[in-house]
């Protein structure tokens, strides 16, 4: 099977900007404009209470009451197209972020039978509260990255980055700190032949061990678990387990015996390593399944993502059907649980960025609309204090740093 190339996925399916969650079911925009760099996003939801009514007349937002304010800080062009972000999660270096990017050589075009080279980089910035520029300290050129992941403890006494590509590899990189912060190569290997690799995850996202697994998804539907022992990364099990491309692959941070994935066959899938086969085989999305998130806060709590725009709540007790879902007006591509609450942050393809509140229900409680693409990398920074986020687009090639106020 010929492996797809991200930039086909998009076939499947002024300064302040006031975004309102109405009465109604459609949103309501309004600009205004402020001088100085500042940029805001301000959500908010209808008013419970009738006293709120008449309320700042003059600022037009009387009826409803403010959920987020989504401020960017930050903004800068990747040069390639932007996919994935992630905030490193290991103390003291949760100020660092990496961004991933992914592109067709554009050196290969209109050159027949030739396969087209997909180029990547990897850029590392550190961010801390007096950052007024986002300038890379290190970038790393390789394939085009599809999905990166940080190991949440530390190896060997080193925070780890996992990566993996479009030339079906999975790279470790270690971030050394001796003579400024910097990744290292430390192992590469390849998962299989003429496929993209796709997804990644590590199962100690919850409690740390000394061979933490790693769980990668790829073009050809393959699923598969390797160990990592000393400088090695073993291959536990490998399962064919879509028909199409197995777009997303996840462990249960509760269980890490129990994994997931999600594939262009719309089948989301639950697996146990004690077994050779799919545990659960679940058929209930209506579109390809493209993201999945355990949530390390609250047992047996999982979601689903997919290209039929909505986000679902399971109880991994008891995967027959959801618990709950909601329409967030675009295809789902990641899905992040805040690090110390129930808030989730979703990049939804073309509909840009949206914030949920996941209870019994899910909730929509803000969305930022500053990208110009499509919307596919987000992460939270990992720190109490505040809410920092990073998102990224793709063919605008953006890059942006924000801060979210929750009421």
């Amino acid at each position: 099977m010929e492996a797809m190339d991200i930039q086909a996925v998009e076939s499947k399916l002024s300064d302040v900007t006031v975004t309102a969650i109405p009465m109604t079911t459609k949103n309501v925009h309004k600009d205004v404009s402020h001088s100085g760099n500042s940029h805001a996003t301000i959500s908010t939801v209808p008013a419970a209470s009738p006293s709120s009514i008449g309320k700042d007349k003059d600022n037009g937002m009387s009826k409803y009451l403010i959920m987020s304010v989504w401020r960017t800080l930050l903004r800068w062009e990747t040069g390639y197209s932007a996919d994935s972000v992630e905030w490193c999660p290991v103390l003291p270096y949760n100020n660092v972020l990496v961004c991933g990017t992914y592109q067709l050589d554009k050196m290969d075009e209109g050159q027949q039978n030739k396969k087209q080279t997909r180029l990547g980089r990897i850029y590392l910035f550190i961010i801390n509260d007096d950052t007024k520029e986002l300038i890379p300290a290190q970038s790393i050129d390789t394939a085009g990255i599809l999905d990166q992941k940080w190991c949440h403890h530390t190896i060997g006494g080193y925070p780890v980055l996992g990566v993996v590509t479009s030339e079906g590899k999975i790279q470790l990189y270690k971030l050394h700190d001796s003579d400024g912060l910097q990744l290292k190569l430390w192992i590469e290997i390849s998962i299989g032949q003429d496929v993209l690799a796709l997804s990644l995850d590590w199962s100690n996202n919850k409690t740390s061990v000394e061979a933490p697994l790693i769980v990668v998804s790829d073009s050809a539907g393959h699923v598969k678990v390797f160990k990592l022992e000393g400088d090695s990364l073993n291959e536990l099990c490998d399962q064919k387990s879509h028909g199409f491309e197995a777009w997303v692959a996840a462990f249960d941070y509760w269980d890490t015996n129990v994994f997931y994935s999600g594939g262009d066959d719309c089948i989301f899938k639950a697996y146990d390593l004690r077994v050779p086969d799919a545990i659960v085989s679940n058929r209930r999305h209506d579109a390809g399944v493209t993201a999945v998130r355990s949530d390390t806060e609250t047992e047996h709590r999982l979601l689903t993502g997919s290209y039929d725009e909505k986000v679902r709540l399971w109880d991994a007790r008891n995967l027959k059907c959801c618990i709950t879902d909601e329409n967030v007006n675009g295809g789902v591509w990641r899905l992040k649980w805040h690090p110390y609450n129930s808030v989730v942050l979703a990049a939804c393809m073309y509909g840009g960025f949206r914030l949920l509140r996941v209870d019994e229900e899910i909730s929509l409680i803000g969305e930022y609309l500053e990208h110009e693409s499509i919307a596919y990398g987000a992460d939270w920074k990992f720190e109490r204090e505040s809410s920092i986020v990073a998102t990224c687009s793709f063919y605008d090639c953006k890059l942006h740093v924000s801060e979210i106020v929750l009421q």
